[in-house]
């Protein structure tokens, strides 16, 4: 005969005694459970464009720090558009230039003020590109008249870092206020450099990031070159003695038989709104004092 067996004395266990037992605490405990990852606060971060430093390198560094947030990564023109963002609360966490910054809180306080630096990166330099046959080679070449077709410069788009800084250059620089300016970035900014489009493409970025895809592209075209930025006028301080600018030389390369280039620098700092939640801001504070490291390219280290 088949069939359970019980011993004397013993009752067989019914369905009843079996729900009875642990599992409905593990079928409960199995549907109100909830992944940490569905709890975390969404966190969104202003960075860049793909191809630059504040996309490709800070960004996901630095998310990568905020432990206890959902990060999204916000892809940018740059500085102006990270601080506009902020401004309008669609963004918790923004990267900016430090010359972007003074330029928008002195045009409007009121908006500007509502922001916070947690903290300072590292330099932010300037390079400006030319054709090594071309009629701009220096900065005074782009100050004196020209003739025939108009001088112009590719400066990014409206919003973006370098698009502020040329424009801070061409109050600071005499002769630079007449030099057109296009919306043109990056490599295809430059191949258009190459072909004639342009005078000169300025960008702005990290001075040892030297994987930026704007730096490669110049250093493998034997057509253009980078021109040395040595003015007085751009390390004049402000009347209330700010330095906006410093001079520096920096290398185009990790060897130590790299080519070095004059230049100048401002700084990239991390913003986010002074209303923010505190532990946020305490949380953010920490990644940069704390884990700098971690979040500047790997050749800084």
């Amino acid at each position: 005969m088949s069939g359970a067996v019980t011993m004397p004395g013993m009752r067989a266990p019914s369905i009843f005694s079996l729900v009875s037992g642990p599992l409905p605490f593990l079928t409960a405990w199995l549907l109100f459970w909830v992944p940490p990852a569905a709890l975390a606060e969404d966190l969104s971060i202003a960075s860049g464009p793909l191809g630059g430093t504040y996309r490709d390198v800070y960004s996901p560094r630095f998310g990568d720090l905020m432990y206890g947030y959902k990060v999204l990564h916000r892809s940018t023109s740059g500085s102006g558009e990270n601080l506009d963002l902020l401004a309008a609360g669609e963004v918790q966490i923004g990267f900016a230039q430090a010359d972007v910054y003074a330029s928008r809180l002195a045009a409007d306080p009121d908006r500007f003020s509502s922001l916070v630096v947690i903290g300072r990166l590292s330099d932010e330099c300037l390079y400006v590109a030319h054709r090594v046959d071309g009629r701009v080679k220096k900065l005074a070449d782009l100050t004196g008249a020209s003739s025939g077709r108009p001088l112009t410069v590719a400066a990014g788009p409206e919003g973006s870092g370098s698009r502020d800084t040329w424009g801070y250059l061409a109050r600071i620089v005499p002769g630079l206020e007449g030099v057109g300016v296009e919306p043109g970035e990056g490599t295809l900014a430059l191949n258009q450099l190459g072909a004639g489009a342009y005078d000169a493409v300025l960008w702005v970025t990290d001075a040892t990031n030297f994987d930026h895809n704007s730096l490669r592209a110049v250093l493998a075209n034997d057509a253009l070159a980078l021109m040395p930025l040595e003015d007085p006028a751009l390390t004049r301080s402000l009347p209330d003695g700010t330095e906006v600018y410093g001079s520096k030389q920096v290398k185009l390369g990790s060897s130590w038989r790299a080519p070095k280039l004059a230049t100048v620098c401002t700084s990239s700092l991390v913003f986010a709104r002074k209303d923010a939640d505190p532990a946020l801001l305490r949380k953010a504070a920490d990644a940069v004092a704390l884990h700098l490291d971690q979040i500047l390219p790997p050749k800084q280290r």
